[in-house]
């Protein structure tokens, strides 16, 4: 249940955009073992000229995605590489054009709501 920002440009469709979303989200749960139904997604559209990432060019994807540790360096590249093969093969992406970028944190860093860590409430009620 990684939360994944994805910045796309802004000239772009939204079933395009919606298309990206549905690949990164299938990346996540076949490559990093999340369950299916652990979706948080953030779509963000940007004007072109406000994509800046070296000589990348304007459609540019960024997939930002902030975890909790504990996914093996073997699954983050499995990842990067099914996310870039995918991008490409179905939403015409150019390999070339995508960053990812993973953050990791740890369960006190998370609350879905009321104020509560959720993860550590969990931890408390099995230890």
């Amino acid at each position: 249940m990684p939360l994944v920002t994805i910045s796309v440009p802004d000239h772009r469709p939204v079933p395009w955009r919606k298309k990206v979303a549905d690949i990164v989200n299938a990346a996540v749960i076949e490559t990093l073992d999340f369950p299916p139904d652990d979706r948080y997604q953030l779509i963000q559209t940007l004007p072109a000229e406000q994509i800046e990432l070296q000589d990348r060019h304007c459609d540019a994807v960024v997939l930002q995605l902030t975890m909790r540790a504990g996914r093996t360096s073997r699954a983050k590249q499995a990842f990067y590489r099914r996310v870039v093969d995918d991008l490409a093969r179905q939403a015409d992406v150019d390999p070339a054009s995508v960053m990812i970028v993973i953050t990791e944190n740890a369960d006190a860093d998370w609350s879905f709501g009321h104020g509560e860590a959720q993860f550590l409430a969990t931890q408390q009620h099995v230890g």
